[in-house]
Parts: structure tokens; C-alpha cells; sequence
């Protein structure tokens, strides 16, 4: 095998070796770029581009981005992070394994003998010794209507598969020939054993059988959601692509896998669960059944006048609460709310969760859509103040949020007095401190508010203090008494 690795670390070499190279384009100058595929190629963090032996250059580095292959329609191109095409099983494209290596793309060339597969669902994809005869393999991405910020869903856009299982069936029998994983760009190569020319299909599954991504999204009953492709001859190769339209009714449920897979994967790689408690998520079009978290599954509206299949917000919310309950601690007592003072364990479970979720999309609007338009929130820049007095005192769920946000939020622009923390601290206090630990016998009797702030002192010490008080006692008039278990703050 052949492995070379393409690190952040290497953009100044490789810019320096694309210098020189540049000068001709012909003869032993001529760039690799111009003998790929695809024309293009990452050399560190600058995508190298060759039309007609002409090379140019982006330095993706210059702009904050790392260069990556997306899929076969973007090409390589410049990214937030290259590895989030690849996702932790790896993918193939053609008899080329890429992998992620502590956040840098290491690339292998299986060798003679060997092909880019399937392995199982602990490896993912790896080099193996050749076996089977037929291979099928493509893209499968789904119809997404992205969220507005604004309550209403917007225009469909194509989004990748990610993490999703996807067979391959024997139409005579129904035989499961082959099950794989798709990589986060959607992509997936299956090989199989079946008799030349027989009818096969490849079968899309809302579910995830990596232990680092234990989800299945189901209709309200146990039937997982599926989309089959048509049928095909069995051949050596096959390419097959598969969209899962929104007009069938399966692609909100691909949508709701992806939102947890988000969640999962800050479970992972933030907060260090190295195998999360697995999540049913139940969504089916045209259900009333309510959207809510029962303790075990989450649950989701499909219904025309309020349909959750698409609200990213909503389901990252829900998915808050299996946090808190699998991973934290919850003491809510349940019941409606509707940001009005209540209950603070009721306000502080909800307003986490809504902080999960803003927290882990990376953007502070929540967004509710409906047959009316819907609703938003921004948690960045409202302002809740408590009303009452006393620790123990009724808060409204907005309000913790908006702290919880404020206190995470990092980096330009970060318009608020915590300015040296970050959201993977903030999420951290769950496991390391509200699991666990004897509360406090101060403010309500249950995880609320205040028992959080106790937590982040203990856990990141007592260096915000001031940042703190201004942010939860002037500007949100909540006085917590700065007194907990980590000591009195200065």
C-alpha cells in the first residue's frame, strides 16, 4: 500500500513545491492535477486546478479553509474542514482509502491485489484482499429544505447521506447480498457475490451501525425508514446514485438522521462518550403524535399544519434532552412551557436543550416552521432578565439559554463579557459535574440554573468569575450567589 498524509501543516511546503512546479506545464513539470480525473487536487491546504495543462492555484489557507474532496459533483474545493467528508469509517474512491487522522486527511492506495471496501462497522472502510465480482457504488443524498432562521423552511437543496447503512438485495430472493456504511459525502461502494446479470437493488436505511453513531429513525411504529433504488443487472462495476426525494416521504426522515448524527458526533469527539446510549427517533408524514422525548425516543410532528421532519432546531432540541438524560441529569417535572417564569428545573432542562442544539449546528437562531410560517428565537442577541428574587426563584427557559450561549459563544463576533470559553466547555459540565455529583442544597432541590454554575466553576475554576457576574447578574438580573462547592468567587 501507498499512504501519503495531507496535513494543515504542510501548506507551506506545498505551496512552496507548486511554485517551482507551475513555471512549465508540460513535459516532467506537468502537475499530477492534470492526469487526475477530476483536473484537481489538494497539495496541504491549496487546490490545485489543470484545464488543458494550465495549472492554477486557490489557497484555501489564505481564506481560514482546509481543501477537500467533496463529492463527485463539488470536485475538490475549499472547506470549513476537509475531514467532515470522510466522517469516521473513511470512504473509497476508486482503490484510494482516505481516513481521518487527529483532523488531518491521510490518504492510502490499496495495493496490488487488494481493494478499497467495506471492511465491518468497527473499521469502516479499508484495503482487503480482492473478493467478490461485483461492486456497485455512488453517491445517495437527500432532499433537505433548510431552515430560514425566519420559521419557514426554505427551497430543497441536495444534501449527502451521512453514516446511513445501505444494503444490497437480491430482487429474486431478497437476499441481503451486502451491507455498508455510507462516508459523509454520501458516497459508498458495496461488493458483492451474485450470478452475472441477475437483479439486484441498493436499499438506503435511516440507520446507523456505528457504535459512535448508534441511531434509527423509525415510522411511529418499529418499521424503519428505507429508499430503494430501481433494479439492475449485477456487473463488475456499477455506478449508482440514488436521491431520496421529499416527494416520496422518506427524505425528512434522512434529514432527521443527519441531525443526530451531528449530536452524536459532539458526544464523541467534545464531551469524550465513546459509545452514546443508542437513540430511536420516531417521524412519520402526516402523524399528530406530538413531538417530544418519552426518555427513550424522541418523537416528531409529520403533520401538514406542523411538520418537524425538516426543523434541524427542533430535532437538535429533542436530542438535548436524551443528552441531559443519558449523559447528564434531568430533574424537570415536565409540563407545558412557553418561555414565561417557571418551574427552574423545568426552565433549565429546556433551555439546555435548546442550547444543545444552537450549540451543536453552530448558530444561535432556533426555528420552529408551521402551516402558519412558524417562529424564531435568537438566542445571541435577546436579552431575558429574571424577575424574581432569590436562587430559587421562577426563570424563564430563554433566559438559560441566552446564558449558556453567551457563555460558550467564541470568536469574532462575540458580543458578550465571556469571551474565553467555548461551547465544548459549557456542553462538558453534563458528564463532568451534573452526572455524577451531590448537589448543593441551594435554590431548588434538583438540577436547575444555579447547580449548573456550580459545576462550571468546579470544572473550569474560578478565572471567569467576573465575566460571569456581568453576564448572569447585570445583564440578566439573576442573582446567583457565586458561593458554590469551587469556592467563593473574588
Amino acid at each position: 500500500m501507498r499512504s501519503r498524509a495531507i496535513a494543515r501543516a504542510g501548506l507551506l511546503a506545498g505551496v512552496l513545491g507548486l511554485a517551482a512546479l507551475t513555471a512549465g506545464c508540460g513535459g516532467s513539470d506537468l502537475d499530477p492535477a492534470c492526469s487526475a480525473p477530476s483536473g484537481q487536487r489538494c497539495a496541504g491546504d491549496t487546490v490545485v486546478t489543470c484545464v488543458d495543462q494550465a495549472v492554477t492555484e486557490r489557497d484555501c489557507g489564505a481564506e481560514g479553509l482546509e481543501c477537500g474532496y467533496v463529492d463527485t459533483t463539488t470536485g475538490v474545493t475549499c472547506v470549513a474542514e476537509a475531514c467532515a467528508f470522510v466522517g469516521p469509517l473513511g470512504r473509497c474512491v476508486g482503490d484510494t482509502l482516505t481516513r481521518c487522522t487527529d483532523g488531518d486527511i491521510d490518504e492510502t492506495t490499496c495495493g496490488d491485489g487488494e481493494e478499497c471496501a467495506y471492511v465491518d462497522d468497527v473499521t469502516g472502510y479499508g484495503c482487503r484482499a480482492a473478493a467478490e465480482p461485483a461492486v456497485v457504488s455512488g453517491e445517495i443524498r437527500y432532499e433537505d429544505r433548510p431552515q430560514t432562521g425566519r420559521g419557514p423552511v426554505g427551497d430543497i437543496r441536495l444534501q449527502p447521506v451521512r453514516g446511513a447503512v445501505v444494503t444490497v438485495i437480491d430482487d429474486a430472493t431478497m437476499t441481503v447480498l451486502a451491507t455498508v456504511t455510507t462516508a459523509d459525502n454520501g458516497s459508498y461502494v458495496a461488493r458483492y457475490t451474485a450470478a452475472a446479470g441477475a437483479m439486484v437493488h441498493v436499499t438506503a436505511v435511516a440507520k446507523s451501525a456505528f457504535a459512535g453513531r448508534p441511531i434509527t429513525v423509525t415510522t411511529n411504529t418499529t418499521a424503519v425508514h428505507g429508499f430503494g433504488s430501481p433494479s439492475f443487472a449485477s456487473a463488475a462495476e456499477t455506478t449508482l446514485d440514488l436521491v431520496i426525494t421529499d416527494a416520496s416521504g422518506e427524505a425528512e426522515a434522512f434529514n432527521v438522521l443527519d441531525i443526530a448524527v451531528v449530536s452524536m458526533d459532539a458526544l464523541t469527539r467534545d464531551i469524550g462518550v465513546a459509545a452514546p446510549v443508542p437513540l430511536r427517533l420516531r417521524w412519520i408524514r402526516g402523524s399528530n403524535d406530538g413531538t417530544y422525548f418519552d426518555g427513550s425516543s424522541i418523537h416528531l410532528l409529520g403533520a401538514s399544519s406542523d411538520d418537524d421532519g425538516y426543523d434541524d432546531t427542533v430535532i437538535a432540541h429533542e436530542i438535548g434532552h436524551y443528552v441531559e438524560r443519558t449523559v447528564g441529569r434531568s430533574d424537570s417535572p415536565g409540563g407545558g412551557h412557553n418561555g414565561a417564569p417557571t418551574d427552574p428545573r423545568l426552565a433549565w432542562s429546556e433551555g439546555y436543550s435548546t442550547y444543545w442544539a444552537q450549540s451543536t449546528l453552530g448558530q444561535p437562531v432556533y426555528s420552529d416552521s408551521n402551516s402558519g410560517g412558524g417562529f424564531f428565537d435568537n438566542i445571541d442577541t435577546e436579552n431575558t432578565r429574571a424577575t424574581g428574587t432569590g436562587l430559587s426563584q421562577q426563570v424563564s427557559e430563554a433566559m438559560v439559554s441566552q446564558i449558556l450561549w453567551d457563555m460558550g459563544d467564541v470568536g469574532a463576533p462575540d458580543d458578550d463579557m465571556v469571551t474565553s470559553s467555548n461551547h465544548v466547555e459549557v456542553n462538558s459540565v453534563q458528564k463532568a459535574y451534573l452526572k455524577g455529583t451531590t448537589l448543593r442544597a441551594a435554590g431548588t432541590a434538583g438540577v436547575d440554573l444555579v447547580d449548573f454554575l456550580d459545576g462550571w466553576f468546579v470544572t473550569r475554576g474560578l478565572a471567569t468569575c467576573g465575566a460571569v457576574r456581568d453576564l448572569v447578574v447585570t445583564k440578566h438580573n439573576f442573582p446567583y450567589d457565586f458561593a458554590g462547592p469551587a469556592g467563593a468567587c473574588p
